[in-house]
């Protein structure tokens, strides 16, 4: 899909240029595909010629959880329930 901004160029200098920016809102318009779970987090790796931790390092400082991280705190939940439990029956009843 291609997607045109009409955009004054004067806005535009060796400073600040165009590609950057294109390249800037290319990867905004991926992580909100990612955001809308239209994107896999692979796939969007792969159209951004990202590494997966590059990828997840850019998610997070947008506001969105990767999913290793999901799993993780999931993972870290279970864990402290299933050890809860456990600690639960083995106390003596009163």
């Amino acid at each position: 899909m291609r997607i045109e901004i009409d955009i004054p160029a004067d806005l535009f200098d060796g400073q600040f240029r165009a590609e950057d920016f294109a390249a800037r809102v290319r990867e905004f318009a991926v992580l909100e595909l990612i955001r809308a779970r239209r994107l896999h987090e692979h796939d969007a790796a792969r159209i951004l010629g990202r590494e997966r931790w590059e990828l997840a390092a850019l998610m997070e400082r947008a506001g969105i959880v990767p999913t290793e991280k999901q799993f993780d705190e999931i993972k870290g939940e279970l864990d402290r329930l299933v050890a809860a439990c456990g600690a639960r029956r083995s106390r003596p009843e009163s």
